[in-house]
């Protein structure tokens, strides 16, 4: 019943790209996410004798999903000037801008997504979770995984295309 050293160490391996690419396309903020990922470990960590091997992906996805809503719910309330993570470097400045303009684009249709529809998404899209995958990790039917991630996906492509973003979805 209890989880052990390896086992964690093995689940690690396994999600930390997967909830990395989700984390980032929701907060944008590397640190962020590396440091949200850390913490959903810890806390897997510190309950792993109460917690099943079997339920631990699901249980780091849900863990750090909610960590992550917190993070946003927190810099609603504590706005500050940012740095950018999308200017351009010195190396190629015109392709930089390009593909820096193109991720502006990406990141403001994916926040014209109700939150909903956008964790489907990211999940599925980005964290290569299959429908009873996400299921687990939201709680919610596999049914409405596939429903929301449909409606999610058009509406994300009528966004792009509104915008002229050269690499929307067919």
């Amino acid at each position: 019943m209890a989880l052990g050293e390896g086992e964690l160490y093995a689940c690690y391996q396994r999600l930390e790209k997967p909830l990395y690419n989700v984390l980032y396309r929701w907060l944008w903020q590397t640190q962020d996410c590396q440091d949200l990922i850390h913490d959903a470990f810890l806390r897997v960590w510190d309950r792993r004798a109460r917690i099943d091997a079997a339920r631990v992906d699901a249980l780091v996805w849900t863990t750090a999903m909610n960590l992550a809503r917190n993070r946003l719910r927190w810099r609603t309330l504590w706005r500050r000037g940012e740095l950018d993570p999308l200017s351009p470097s010195a190396d190629d400045p015109l392709a930089e801008a390009v593909r820096g303009l193109e991720l502006r684009r990406l990141r403001a249709a994916l926040e014209r997504l109700s939150p909903p529809l956008r964790e489907v998404l990211l999940l599925a899209e980005f964290g290569g979770l299959g429908g009873s995958e996400i299921a687990a990790v939201l709680g919610i039917p596999a049914g409405t995984v596939a429903s929301r991630r449909h409606h999610a996906l058009a509406r994300l492509r009528e966004a792009l295309n509104e915008t002229g973003f050269e690499g929307a979805p067919p």
